[in-house]
């Protein structure tokens, strides 16, 4: 135990821990027992932004699937203000640079949650807008014309590359 103490007092910052009870929404007041670090008792959150993705205690990604689309619509914007000034090319540069780089982070953790639909409806925008079509367009073939992978695809990809390095 003094070992454990030694390490949490030589790697861990106090003012900056926090507890958090994972559960599920069935179980109403959880057991919460006390943490104390450096003699500070650690308060406890409901949900918190852990490496850049939103957890909560109930291991829902609806806090962070909202930040996400609010994230991806600002550089969804940005692509359409640009889609009049340069090429289909240049915006799919955009595209993967600023987008899809937030699309993918975390993906094999909440793209299974049923809130990632929003999510996916934002890549498709994306595409059409980068399509030049109409919101009406079904935008399959963009995704196998511009070679974009879609939400469930990447999020396939994702695993099975993780599975296989490991």
């Amino acid at each position: 135990m003094q070992d454990i103490r030694s390490w949490f007092t030589s790697n861990v910052n106090a003012g900056k821990t926090l507890a958090i009870s994972f559960h599920t929404t069935q179980k109403k007041l959880p057991a919460l027992p006390r943490v104390i670090l450096e003699d500070r008792e650690i308060p406890y959150y409901t949900e918190t932004k852990f490496l850049g993705v939103y957890l909560n205690e109930n291991v829902k990604w609806i806090t962070h699937i909202r930040q996400l689309s609010s994230k991806l619509n600002t550089w969804l914007y940005m692509i359409k203000a640009l889609t009049s000034i340069t090429s289909a090319h240049v915006l799919r540069t955009m595209y993967f640079a600023c987008f899809h780089v937030h699309l993918r982070y975390g993906v094999t953790l909440w793209e299974g949650d049923t809130e990632s639909k929003k999510i996916f409806r934002l890549q498709k925008k994306a595409v059409r807008i980068i399509g030049r079509v109409g919101q009406h367009i079904s935008c399959r073939n963009l995704f196998k014309d511009l070679a974009i992978l879609t939400l469930p695809c990447l999020y396939i990809s994702e695993v099975v590359c993780k599975t296989r390095s490991n």
